[in-house]
């Protein structure tokens, strides 16, 4: 896989789009036959020609027709002589008219957009188009509607998407109870664009990821700062990288696609067309050994500050184990600009203007010979309170697991650090319910050897099927649970393919107003999703 690759997509095209073409839809921005038959509103028009050029790209900067054009107004000419062409330069006019994006872009960043753009072509113009979230050749979003139906909100109301033509808001909007599953938030691989199934269920430090995800605005106005000439808001997106959790955990910002600097880590990605009724596709850059480096020192500075215990491993072990490794989930957020982000605790359920996602699947994997036909993993995660519980007398959080998968097959183990059990759960003020303890000495016979524990220092205890509760008492500002989900299972009772799912749903009390009455509900507050599938390991020869 590429690393730190110029994103066409992202860094490149979505300028392209607004420098004085698409936010008028006219010229190349025009919805039907654009000039010189060259299209801005479709990303795959870039690697064609126009009724001018046979084709757009060369081999070198020089020999592209589309940046000569760029570098000639970027010179100050306003007219340019390509070959058998000879007409004016892009954008079209003279240096005081130029588009408020030129100015941004070219003239006055750091790094001009038309060196990027000879950067991109000199390093093998990479067409990273995410083709499992846009469609190539036209460029149309993938999974919502070409519109949001009516009734629309009054003036900019941003949303992020969390499952298939999600609008946003209004009566319509069903988030589902599982939205870490279904969220539209995508890993694509920034060398083809295609969107990553990870079938080995891990993120490997090395790799380099683009985490994209749908944003929308389901209001009656307008937002983009480049979409007219009227003063429109700004919209701005972030997305963050985290310990898989149930609701919040330690987390890194990602540095932003739109940057023009692949080295750029400024978090805030610019959606510059945000229509009234519209959807637009977002991106960070997702450096797997960056966000490791520092998911560990967050955990380092909670670890500390005794916000955390994590059963006497290492942050660095807690993330990166091989056997018990974190998973990592994902949240992008959107906000007008200049606007509040939504808070810490909020879910999908409680503010549309977050969206969460799991990244990589649970895998159970299978060896096509063992003298021990039982095998348990497990899975490290966090889990938190959500900021507004974090009050005197505030209600408790609830865990409880979902299954769907066949009777008989797995059976679930919950690790609990030995210290935050005997504070938070041995006399309370938390309880479980449903599960057995297992104790130590039965743990060392057992056939899992030190699989047994996910941890050095943890009580494990085995759920006994049917009903179960676990309940977390109201934590500190930025305190963590750390924890961890066990998988038993029987080897030949499996076969190589998807298996189900489980799902580990947090849930609490919140307080709710409806016509003006303030109730308590119990209402979902984040979780994620086991996606269990069997790997066939095969031994190989020495």
């Amino acid at each position: 896989m590429s690393v730190g690759n110029i994103s066409y997509y992202f860094t490149l095209f979505k300028k392209f789009q607004v420098l004085n073409h698409v936010p008028e839809q006219s010229v190349h921005g025009a919805l039907s036959s654009p000039t010189g038959g060259f299209q801005l509103n479709n990303p795959s028009s870039v690697f064609g020609g126009s009724n001018s050029f046979p084709s757009l790209l060369g081999g070198t900067p020089a020999t592209s027709p589309l940046w000569q054009l760029l570098d000639a107004a970027a010179s100050g000419n306003s007219t340019v002589t390509i070959g058998a062409y000879s007409g004016p330069s892009m954008p079209v006019g003279a240096s005081a008219s130029y588009p408020a994006s030129w100015a941004a872009f070219q003239v006055n960043a750091p790094l001009p957009i038309v060196t990027v753009f000879a950067n991109w072509i000199t390093a093998g113009k990479i067409k990273d188009i995410p083709s499992g979230v846009v469609n190539p050749a036209g460029g149309a979003i993938l999974n919502v509607p070409a519109s949001i139906a009516a009734p629309l909100d009054t003036g900019v109301s941003l949303f992020a998407c969390s499952y298939a033509n999600d609008p946003g808001g209004g009566p319509n909007r069903a988030v589902p109870s599982n939205y870490w599953a279904t969220s539209l938030i995508y890993l694509v691989d920034p060398a083809t664009g295609a969107t990553a199934s990870l079938p080995g269920g891990t993120l490997n430090p090395g790799d380099e990821w683009f985490l994209v995800g749908v944003v929308g605005n389901r209001g009656s106005a307008d937002a983009g700062e480049y979409l007219s000439t009227t003063t429109v808001p700004g919209v701005e997106c972030a997305g963050i990288a985290m310990v898989w959790n149930t609701m919040d955990s330690p987390g890194v910002e990602l540095p932003a696609l739109s940057n023009l600097a692949v080295t750029d880590i400024n978090p805030i990605y610019d959606s510059y067309i945000m229509r009234s009724a519209s959807y637009d596709v977002v991106g960070f850059r997702l450096n797997v050994q960056n966000v490791f480096d520092g998911i560990v020192a967050a955990l380092t500075q909670a670890l500390n500050n005794g916000q955390i215990n994590l059963g006497a491993l290492t942050p660095t072990q807690w993330v990166l184990d091989q056997s018990t490794g974190a998973h990592l989930c994902a949240k992008i957020v959107i906000r007008p600009k200049g606007g509040a982000f939504p808070n810490v605790g909020d879910s999908p359920i409680t503010n549309a203007a977050v969206a969460q996602k799991n990244l990589a699947p649970f895998n159970l994997g299978i060896t096509v010979s063992s003298t021990n036909p039982t095998n348990i993993v497990w899975k490290n995660f966090v889990t938190g309170t959500p900021y507004f519980l974090i009050r005197p007398k505030g209600g408790l959080g609830r865990l409880g697991f979902v299954l769907r998968v066949p009777d008989g097959v797995v059976k679930l183990h919950l690790g609990i650090p030995t210290a935050t059990f005997e504070r938070y759960f041995r006399k309370g003020p938390g309880r479980i319910v449903g599960f057995r303890e297992i104790p130590d000495k039965e743990l060392r016979a057992s056939p899992h050897g030190q699989r047994a524990k996910p941890f050095p220092e943890a009580v494990v205890l085995e759920h006994l099927g049917g009903e179960h509760v676990i309940e977390i008492p109201p934590l500190p500002e930025k305190h963590y649970l750390g924890m961890a989900v066990g998988i038993e299972y029987q080897q030949h009772k499996l076969k190589p393919g998807p298996i189900g799912e489980i799902d580990l749903v947090h849930r609490a009390e919140l307080p709710v107003v409806k016509k003006g009455i303030r109730t308590i509900e119990e209402q979902t507050v984040g979780g994620f999703t086991l996606q269990l599938r069997a790997v066939e390991e095969r031994k190989t020869k020495p």
